[in-house]
């Protein structure tokens, strides 16, 4: 019977489109694609943003298809990042901790490289660094995600138009490489920047950003619009290609806050969050063909909205619960906005999100 009703939430939730889900241009051709990745935003951590803002309309609630994935990874009903990232960029299962290749240490192609083969300037913008497990799975391919080397020599190789986050140490530091990683990139021809203000002056591709040494300080201690104004500088430049882009953005902290169980630092996470999608959203409102595409890698925390009342019959406000600092096995939801939204809007397996992705992108099915 609990089996029954967990089925038929989810298809209600896949099938109900929201409100603006009659204006999305359905088979429109797909020129440009925004993937937008919440690390570790589960729909409860999407909910939290709704309850916080009292129900007023949120990124979410613009969303024109809304879907479900599951995430768990080829040895483990609870998937890591790196895992995860894989089965979206490279539509395959994998182990954790693995990047880019199957179980058997094959590698794979992502859906950057197909773009990239395809002639589409690809960006990759986080809030972490940009070694760590997600925006590595876009293009690196390694047997273990703590190899910072080979994750750098695997970016400088495959060369993305934008790549900006954090993690200058790996770079630079004797711990993590034998060499200086950043001059090896400009070497290769990178335009190397040090501060989002450096990068917001910046055009020439392809460019490196590095903003801090360790992860891009949390929402929390800093300017709310950052991720947003760098993935629309980002998008700026990739706009120059006509032929269309791939973009991955990923709002890296809103795993580290659930990691934490910090209510607290989750509501600010999720603050930029939505600003950063309510741009990209407005972007394909001014841009035909474009499809943007707002998922997670996985749950983290096992975040509960509990009754913040002593008298269940007065319920006065929520209460942001964890039930855990890890990763979950939760799946996760999946909202989809503008050319050929719709095909989003199903329960599937994370890995059907690059299969669909390169069928609209590249194939153009």
């Amino acid at each position: 019977m609990k089996r029954i009703l967990l089925v038929s939430l989810a298809a209600a939730l896949a099938f109900t489109p929201s409100f603006s889900a009659d204006k999305a241009p359905r088979n429109e051709k797909v020129k440009n694609v925004i993937l937008i990745i919440g690390d570790g935003m589960g729909l409860a951590a999407a909910s939290s943003w709704m309850i916080d803002r009292n129900y007023e309309p949120t990124c979410f609630d613009r969303a024109q298809f809304v879907g479900i994935a599951k995430t768990y990874s080829a040895n483990s009903k609870v998937t890591d990042s790196a895992a995860s990232g894989t089965a979206i960029a490279c539509g395959v299962k994998t182990n954790n901790s693995m990047l880019g290749m199957t179980p058997d240490t094959v590698a794979v192609p992502s859906i950057a490289t197909y773009a990239r083969e395809k002639g589409l300037p690809v960006g990759i913008v986080v809030s972490s660094y940009i070694l760590d497990a997600t925006p590595g799975a876009f293009f690196a391919h390694v047997a273990k995600r703590g190899d910072r080397k080979g994750i750098i020599e695997d970016m400088i190789k495959f060369k993305p138009d934008v790549i900006v986050g954090g993690g200058r140490k790996y770079f630079t530091q004797p711990d993590y490489v034998p060499e200086n990683m950043i001059e090896k990139a400009k070497a290769a021809g990178f335009t190397y920047v040090e501060t989002p203000e450096e990068f917001y002056e910046t055009t020439k591709t392809p460019i490196l950003g590095l903003f801090a040494e360790d992860s891009y300080p949390m929402a929390i201690e800093r300017d709310l619009d950052y991720l947003k104004d760098a993935a629309m500088h980002t998008i700026d430049i990739l706009d120059d290609c006509k032929k269309g882009f791939f973009v991955m953005i990923e709002g890296s902290h809103i795993d580290h806050a659930a990691h934490a169980n910090n209510a607290e630092q989750l509501t600010f996470e999720m603050e930029e969050f939505d600003r950063l999608v309510n741009a990209a959203f407005d972007y394909a409102d001014s841009h035909k063909g474009t499809l943007v595409i707002v998922t997670a890698d996985h749950e983290t925390g096992g975040v509960t909205l509990n009754s913040a009342a002593k008298d269940s019959k007065s319920v006065t406000g929520i209460d942001v619960k964890f039930s855990t600092t890890s990763h979950t096995g939760s799946p996760l939801p999946i909202y989809a906005y503008g050319a050929s939204a719709w095909r989003f809007g199903q329960v599937m397996e994370n890995t059907d999100i690059f299969v669909r992705m390169k069928e609209l992108l590249i194939d153009k099915k």
